[in-house]
């Protein structure tokens, strides 16, 4: 199996509306800035998450012809995150793109001072996407495969009112979801509300679980946990803000329902190294398109498997970087679940291929090699709003 070299990139447009273009040639990092959706959530409450949701997609090409494509999906900045891969290049040029830790290392060196987590993770998850097709197989297959499937839940929106959130679960118990979790107003009396009418909808043994999106403060948080513990929900995720880790030290000590958090804010396994090793996390918590990507979420199940704890993969974004996530979670056996985002087909923009719900509630793991998914160029250029 080789994968080449990268060579030095042509030049490119820095802004603007991409064009429609033929196949690129020789080794070069192309990260595209998709506006893709523009998804600001009703949160009425103390949660306000302002969100601007885009896609940035990285094409790496080597001299031998292979191409790695990945994503990384932003909620903020997804210019500044584009442009930061870019900036990447000179690191690339020259490269043997199967020396992934080599080059991964250094990447998190220069990303302590300097660049997002999103642009490494992004660059990361197309260097695995190569490896896989140069050899012919699905990362999960490359990693070790464990299984060929997983059991998915519905990662809700955010819905007005009661009986908004009946409609919408109806509608995600009926499409064949077997889990469900559920992104809260953020105001803990309406929310405990909200979590009993939910259990009560849809019965005692259903696996539910809880994202508040750091809405609540310690007190309130030990409410609404001890509330979840009476209604046997599976875990409570980002009930306060990432950075705030005493606190969450706090918290997991005081509650009996697993605490979890850190997809969003982490740099990678040492942050997540740093929670479970106080004590701050029941379940760790990481993102391949957001947090170092592949190879750092895979060094965070070992971590967390090394500590007799989950490593619950999150996977709200779109198709490329639930792909990435969805590989490493068939190579290891201590995460559960998969999130799958609503509503359906959200995140779909610009692929050929997609992640489905099958049957049994679970998604497959993609068969093709690498990501195992491919893009639809001419709708996805379409959609790009800059390219770097």
């Amino acid at each position: 199996m080789d994968g080449g070299r990268f060579r030095r990139p042509r030049d490119h447009a820095r802004t603007g509306r991409r064009q429609a273009a033929g196949p690129a040639h020789g080794r070069e990092a192309r990260p595209h800035a998709g506006h893709l959706r523009s998804q600001p959530p009703a949160r009425p409450g103390r949660c306000r998450l302002i969100t601007n949701i885009c896609n940035v997609v990285v094409r790496l090409q080597t001299d031998e012809g292979v191409e790695g494509v990945a994503g990384s999906t932003t909620y903020l900045g997804a210019q500044s995150v584009a442009s930061a891969v870019a900036e990447l290049r000179p690191l690339l040029v020259g490269e043997d793109p199967l020396y992934r830790e080599r080059i991964w290392q250094r990447l998190m060196e220069v990303s302590i001072i300097v660049f997002p987590p999103h642009a490494i993770a992004a660059v990361d998850c197309a260097l695995w996407d190569l490896a896989g097709k140069a050899a012919g197989l699905p990362l999960y297959k490359l990693l070790g495969a464990q299984r060929d499937s997983v059991l998915a839940y519905a990662s809700t929106g955010t819905y007005a009112s009661l009986e908004a959130w009946r409609r919408e679960v109806d509608a995600m118990l009926e499409h064949g979801f077997r889990a469900i979790k559920l992104h809260c107003w953020g105001d803990p009396d309406r929310d405990i509300e909200l979590f009993q009418a939910v259990r009560d909808q849809v019965g005692p043994k259903y696996p539910l679980m809880v994202d508040a999106v750091g809405s609540y403060n310690l007190s309130d948080a030990v409410r609404v946990g001890r509330a979840l513990e009476r209604l046997d929900y599976e875990w409570f995720e980002m009930p306060l803000r990432d950075q705030h880790v005493q606190a969450y030290r706090t918290l997991a000590a005081a509650l009996d329902i697993p605490v979890t958090s850190g997809e969003v804010h982490t740099y990678g396994f040492q942050e997540a190294a740093n929670y479970v090793g106080q004590g701050a996390w029941d379940i760790v918590r990481i993102d391949a398109g957001i947090s170092g990507g592949i190879t750092s979420v895979r060094k965070a199940a070992a971590l967390a498997e090394a500590f007799g704890l989950r490593c619950e993969i999150h996977s709200h974004g779109y198709t490329l970087a639930q792909a990435a996530n969805l590989q490493v979670m068939g190579s290891i056996s201590n995460c559960r679940y998969f999130e799958y985002p609503m509503p359906i087909g959200a995140f779909d923009a610009g692929m050929r291929d997609v992640i489905a719900l099958q049957p049994d509630g679970t998604v497959c793991v993609p068969a093709k090699p690498g990501l195992g998914v491919e893009v639809d160029w001419e709708r996805m250029d379409a959609l790009t709003v800059a390219r770097f």
